[in-house]
């Protein structure tokens, strides 16, 4: 979790190459229901990250996590239900 917060993750080149390994655990954890707190927390940070405006584009990296999390995310969310703490 702490990777998104280090100027590593905040170049657009770095993220470039970590955002695919990235997502790819998440699946990994999101379709095993597997630390979902730290998923969330995780998939949290990326997302703060890519709406700032000073990461440079991130068009591409947004797709991404579209692309490979979206079904995931919302089978997850799902399948945890409403009385879930982790959903707000």
């Amino acid at each position: 979790v702490a990777v998104c917060v280090t100027s590593c993750f905040v170049c657009a080149d770095c993220r470039e190459i970590l955002l695919p390994t990235m997502t790819d655990q998440l699946k990994y954890h999101l379709e095993r229901q597997e630390d979902l707190e730290a998923c969330c927390q995780l998939l949290s940070n990326i997302l703060e990250v890519l709406y700032k405006k000073d990461v440079g584009p991130t068009q591409r990296h947004v797709q991404i996590i579209m692309e490979n999390l979206l079904r995931t995310v919302n089978r997850t969310v799902i399948s945890m239900g409403r009385d879930s703490e982790l959903i707000v």
